[in-house]
């Protein structure tokens, strides 16, 4: 039996605030473009908000708080992890000795260039995926949402917030809707996907022709991009941890100092010290790229020498870390063009029998 269900009494009402006010035309979700500058922005606007106001919201309870967010927060153990480490091996130096404390001077640097060889190694795969495919698993876009109530009956607030996203953080839902209104994308890009792939041209719907195959690539970028990135990260410690980095160290200890002169005046102080610490980063630089080169000819060539293991551990893990980056971009541009052929119907044999199933 069904009731009739009487909400005269109970009026639900929603009512947007005054002060805010709906987002423009250049305020909605867009794809932005995949540059340096986009990137760099990007990952400082998430990790700032990772630290500061996402774990204030969860904590809270805050019903705006989403997945998104606590993902976000995973840049937190890389930071205080890294930072951990790097005091680790350092905070007790100077009550060690000196080839201790180089040591721990080189691990710190380590940590550095792990992080460093593993973010700036992502392009090594995803880059050629994207010409070889026309696929850009790294898309950006700019991500705009209305928050939502956060006390039971007040008012239902449109606050515009914004996420930094990637077109592709969904396989399954990558974010279509956002391609297909960007008069810079638009159905043109699935027609050239399907171009790269094979496909033909001039299909009838290149949308849905190319979905399975885009979601198939992103798929094995992702695991070829995570394989590559953890051994580019290995090679950044590799050449942390040679010797030649005493050279820089030592630099950077006996760096000079600006001495003030007696009755010398504030400004003349000021202007003293910057020039100083202008010619000792310009000097440390010069040191640190020397230093740099010389560290990857030594990971490489292996020490002036040595013999056996010592000398060619180096240049195995050099090549074996080349050859996994090769072949897992190739497989995937490889197993793309294939699939691509595959649903190409073009290629078929009209005059051959061929079943229907």
């Amino acid at each position: 039996m069904i009731k009739e269900v009487n909400l005269s009494d109970k009026i639900i009402s929603f009512r947007q605030n005054e002060i805010t006010k709906k987002p423009d035309k250049h305020d909605e979700s867009e794809i932005v473009p995949n540059t340096l500058k986009t990137r760099v922005l990007q990952k400082y606007d998430k990790t700032l908000n990772a630290i500061t106001e996402y774990p204030v919201k969860g904590l809270k309870g805050d019903v705006n708080s989403d997945f998104y967010e606590f993902l976000s927060m995973g840049i937190i153990p890389y930071i205080v992890g890294s930072g951990m480490f790097m005091a680790m091996f350092n905070l007790i130096n100077k009550h060690l000795t000196p080839k201790a404390s180089l040591r721990g001077k080189k691990m710190g640097l380590g940590v550095i260039f792990y992080g460093i060889g593993k973010t700036l190694s992502n392009d090594f795969v995803t880059r050629p995926v994207k010409w070889g495919t026309g696929v850009d698993i790294e898309l950006p876009y700019r991500n705009i949402y209305c928050t939502l109530p956060t006390k039971p009956g007040a008012d239902a607030e449109i606050d515009h917030k914004h996420q930094q996203r990637k077109v592709y953080d969904s396989i399954e839902f990558f974010r279509k809707d956002l391609i297909a209104k960007d008069p810079k994308y638009g159905v043109k890009y699935y027609d050239e996907i399907a171009k790269k792939l094979g496909m033909g041209e001039n299909l009838n719907d290149s949308v849905t022709e190319t979905t399975p195959i885009i979601q198939s690539i992103v798929a094995s970028t992702k695991t070829a991009k995570s394989l590559s990135s953890y051994c580019w990260a290995a090679v950044g410690v590799c050449i942390a941890v040679q010797d030649c980095w005493a050279e820089f160290f030592k630099a950077f200890s006996d760096r000079p100092k600006y001495i003030t002169k007696n009755g010398e005046s504030f400004f003349s102080k000021v202007g003293g010290k910057l020039a100083n610490t202008a010619k000792n980063a310009l000097n440390l630089s010069q040191t640190f790229v020397k230093t740099l080169g010389k560290a990857c000819k030594t990971l490489s060539l292996g020490e002036e020498g040595s013999r056996g293991f010592k000398k060619h551990w180096g240049k195995a893990w050099l090549l074996f870390t080349l050859a996994l980056t090769i072949g897992s971009t190739y497989n995937v541009i490889h197993r793309a063009k294939q699939m691509g052929k595959l649903a190409n119907k073009d290629l078929i044999n009209k005059n051959q029998e061929s079943t229907v199933i």
